[in-house]
């Protein structure tokens, strides 16, 4: 029987699943793509997956993550990869603390950690131990990994993470940055490495994952030294509809006017901006809309208005990846990611143009292409070529391994990835 492993990323109320198929040489190659949307609401609830290519949609009823991931389990059967096959799973967790710098085998403790973590990643830890208790439910016995997004950032040095802050918030509030996105900055900082022939360990690199929720990280002989999300995702470069940096004094501000104009006390007031801050703000709250590719539509058709909100946007990741390319001892390459950094060739022209001293010139035929691994300019500094390069990421095949070797082969997560070639 072939085995499998089950990579799951629980939201609250979503399900993403892909399916891996292990190989005889312990690589994993994707067979089944999937996606639950609306749980919990039924009469709209649905089911997505892929398979070879062919997509399939279809309404059902999901009153909770427990009947999705049996929904689930059905399709896996109806493709002759019962549940059966499965040998370990692999759980997306958003927050790993300071504690956790590595994918770790789930257990009693590691889960009681996870809620203690819970507050500094309220809408995400939660939701990631939904799927967490449902898979040991329906495949007891089955080992479950845990891989953290904030785990590839735990080599960020002090200078980079602490806040000038209270100690007594560093100490005991556990205040500091912690970044995210982990798992697609280490794959695409590593297949750069590829590209350019070079082993992980020795690359110099700015990686931009730029998507709804977008981080930008400096990337020193491999490792993470910093990255533009800080205590939570709301930190850092505009997003879809986060904020991205501001001066904090206008959470004040702005809460003390709603106490005062809607008659909200000043705890509902707070909360209120902060809901704001994270779900009404950034492209959305700008410009009416979080989908850059319409934004970037009007644009070239000529709306003014639409231009500028490119022209901010794109200035703010320019800004984070020039501060972190001058502060490089060398930098092999800029790697645009996620869904605007691979699809937007527009807001990939302003960013380069945007950094005026390294003199990028762009292939404009290359920077048109989709959905492949590609250079699609050259700059220079202090003398060396810089390449920017887009590259499509894979966090799922990032926890695919870390759960077969730490949930199967009973290993450390793989210090050279299959994926990185020879």
């Amino acid at each position: 029987m072939n085995k499998t492993i089950l990579a799951l990323n629980c939201g609250s109320s979503s399900l993403k699943y892909n399916l891996f198929k292990v190989n005889e040489d312990d690589t994993v190659e994707a067979i089944i793509v999937g996606f639950a949307e609306e749980i919990g609401n039924c009469e709209r609830s649905t089911m997505k997956f892929e398979i070879n290519g062919k997509k399939t949609k279809y309404k059902i009823e999901l009153p909770d993550h427990e009947d999705a991931l049996i929904e689930m389990f059905g399709i896996f059967k109806k493709q002759e990869m019962p549940k059966e096959t499965i040998i370990a799973i692999g759980h997306r967790v958003v927050h790993g603390g300071s504690k956790y710098n590595m994918s770790v085998l789930l257990t009693d403790e590691v889960i009681e950690e996870i809620e203690k973590l819970a507050p500094l990643a309220p809408l995400h830890n939660p939701q990631n131990l939904k799927g967490i208790i449902v898979a040991e439910k329906l495949l007891p016995g089955v080992p479950n990994v845990a891989v953290f997004d904030t785990a590839f950032h735990a080599t960020i040095p002090e200078s980079a993470y602490r806040y000038a802050l209270p100690e007594k918030w560093y100490t005991d509030f556990l205040v500091r940055r912690y970044g995210f996105h982990g798992t697609s900055h280490l794959y695409v900082s590593r297949r750069a490495a590829a590209m350019l022939g070079k082993s992980h360990d020795n690359i110099n690199c700015v990686t931009a994952h730029m998507g709804n929720g977008s981080s930008i990280s400096k990337v020193i002989k491999g490792k993470s030294m910093d990255t533009s999300m800080g205590f939570t995702p709301l930190e850092g470069v505009i997003m879809g509809t986060r904020s991205g940096d501001m001066d904090p004094a206008i959470i004040g501000h702005v809460a003390h006017i709603f106490a005062d104009e809607q008659g909200m006390d000043l705890g509902e007031a707070y909360d209120e901006v902060m809901r704001m801050l994270n779900k009404e703000s950034g492209l959305k709250g700008i410009s009416g809309t979080n989908l850059m590719q319409d934004i970037r539509t009007k644009a070239l058709e000529g709306d003014e208005f639409s231009e500028g909100i490119v022209d901010i946007y794109s200035y703010r990741i320019a800004k984070y990846i020039g501060s972190y390319m001058a502060t490089s001892n060398g930098c092999d390459a800029i790697v645009f990611t996620a869904g605007v950094g691979e699809n937007e060739w527009y807001v990939r022209q302003k960013v380069l143009g945007m950094l005026e001293g390294f003199n990028f010139i762009i292939n404009e035929e290359n920077n048109r292409v989709r959905g492949e691994e590609i250079v699609i300019a050259e700059g220079e500094y202090n003398g060396s070529v810089i390449k920017a390069m887009v590259i499509p990421t894979d966090e799922e095949l990032v926890i695919a391994y870390d759960t077969l070797y730490i949930g199967f082969l009973e290993k450390e997560a793989p210090e050279n990835y299959p994926f990185e070639g020879e």
